[in-house]
């Protein structure tokens, strides 16, 4: 098991959205709507191999859906969910 708080990771997933990932500015929060904020195809590919190489977790692509991919906050908990062998 990896020593990941689901908050430790949401932090960290909300700073790669933010600083590495999307280019964003102002009142982007990890509620913000990702798809609004610049999230594609490429971006998502981009985001799940800088959480996989900073975190260690792997997350299935078969999960990854609108729903799951609509806040750094949804995101946060499908990536803890997997951490957790849901």
């Amino acid at each position: 098991m990896s020593e990941w708080s689901r908050d430790a990771l949401g932090e960290r997933i909300f700073q790669i959205l933010r600083d590495d990932i999307l280019s964003v500015e102002g009142l982007f929060s990890p509620q913000s709507n990702l798809v609004d904020a610049g999230l594609d195809s490429l971006a998502v590919t981009q985001l799940m191999l800088a959480i996989e190489e900073s975190t260690g977790i792997w997350v299935d692509e078969s999960l990854l859906t609108p729903e799951n991919l609509e806040s750094a906050e949804t995101l946060t908990a499908l990536v803890h969910a997997q951490l957790q062998g849901d």
